[in-house]
């Protein structure tokens, strides 16, 4: 309500030499009005049909750089419209990996999917960015299609818990009620990422999912930790029991996992472009890749007291915790030397377009020093490539390394 109201006097508050037309109006609300009511503004343009449509087709100009200028917000809502041209350029868009929105083209265009498109569809599962496989999900449910199912099978062991989430619910939709018991499992998750509670995040998002499906949450309570949640989880497992006749063995990527010692580095990215990147270093020298139950790579002995011995000194060069401004890309370091501390924190931030000079030299001798002590590469999918992906999202969001 609070929203429409903003949206309303955004639009009634326009004072222009010339009268705006409504569609003229909401497009510009869109694009550079609050966060809180682009969305709303998005949603008036997707009513006003055939003629938002084509002044829209208008500003996309001839690549999807420039169709990049009609900001997320208006991208999101694009799917909606009836304009087989305008539908044609979104997939233009979707398909240039250097699409700052690729997750919003994704999602319009799964949530309107047409059986023409169930290939393309079908490719978005093997993407970059897991907002992308997400809504591959998406889009395979709304074309109601269980022949593909061995793709959906394929992201069950997804590295991004929203995606297997996602994967097993549509799996269980089309007569598989088994691929329940990957979202049992994360009711058991008490992980984190530094102060972020990833954990609880999964297990408020999976009770909500099971309770929909189940119609009961059995007294679960997600802002629990899992040791007091068995008796429900227990309950609600043996009720998946009842439909499943064999409980499947989970990947190890899905198994819950708990909270972890000795982390006194991380670095996390996400950028609008190269995709999410979790990363954590030991006091006893072991590397953790991703949330929920990690990889672990075992490092030479002192790589880790070396490494924060650079990032302590690179703190006493720095006088600011941030730089730039909040964006689609991030990068954000944390500091923890001492377990019993909370982490300093230093985090890079920007929209789509690059900036130059952005992330301080100091935190770029950071960066630099972290990227060289991943692996190359190893055969587990989150650790394939490591180095390479990690080295072109810190790239992506803060520029080259020195």
């Amino acid at each position: 309500m609070l929203a429409a109201l903003a949206l309303l006097a955004l639009v009634a508050g326009a004072q222009d030499p010339e009268p705006e037309t409504d569609v003229e109006r909401y497009l510009r609300v869109a694009r550079t009005g609050s966060p809180v009511v682009r969305p709303q503004a998005a949603q008036r343009l997707v009513r006003l049909g055939a003629p938002a449509a084509e002044r829209i087709f208008a500003e996309c100009g001839d690549s999807p750089a420039e169709m990049a200028r009609l900001g997320m917000d208006v991208i999101e809502v694009l799917g909606e419209f009836e304009h087989a041209e305008l539908r044609a350029k979104l997939w233009q868009a979707l398909d240039d990996r250097d699409f700052p929105w690729r997750p919003s083209a994704a999602r319009t265009l799964a949530k309107t999917a047409v059986a023409a498109e169930a290939d393309r569809i079908r490719a978005l599962a093997g993407d970059n960015l897991a907002a992308v496989r997400s809504a591959a999900v998406d889009g395979f449910a709304r074309l109601g299609d269980p022949e593909r199912r061995d793709v959906v099978e394929g992201l069950l062991d997804d590295p991004h818990d929203r995606v297997r989430r996602s994967a097993a619910l549509l799996l269980d939709r089309w007569g598989d009620p088994c691929a329940l018991y990957y979202v049992v499992e994360d009711l058991r998750r008490d992980d984190r990422f530094f102060e972020s509670e990833t954990g609880k995040s999964a297990r408020y998002e999976a009770i909500l999912a099971l309770e929909k499906r189940l119609g009961d949450r059995h007294g679960y309570a997600p802002e629990k930790p899992p040791a007091e949640n068995r008796a429900a989880i227990d309950a609600i497992a043996k009720r998946v029991g009842e439909l499943c006749e064999e409980a499947p063995a989970l990947p190890a990527i899905a198994r819950a996992g708990g909270a972890t010692e000795g982390d006194v580095l991380g670095l996390e990215i996400r950028s609008c472009r190269r995709g999410e990147f979790f990363l954590r270093w030991t006091a006893d020298d072991k590397l953790r890749v991703g949330q929920g139950n990690p990889a672990t790579v075992d490092l030479p002995e002192g790589t880790v007291a070396a490494l924060l011995a650079a990032a302590l000194g690179a703190g006493s060069e720095l006088d600011e915790t941030f730089w730039g401004a909040p964006g689609c890309d991030s990068e954000v370091f944390y500091v923890r030397p001492d377990p019993a501390q909370r982490s300093t924190i230093y985090r890079v931030s920007k929209g789509p377009d690059a900036v130059e000079g952005l992330r301080p030299d100091a935190l770029g001798r950071v960066a630099a020093a972290l990227l060289a002590s991943l692996p190359e590469t190893r055969d587990d999918p989150r650790l394939r490539d490591l180095r390479a992906r990690v080295g072109q999202a810190l790239v992506a969001v803060g520029g080259e390394l020195p």
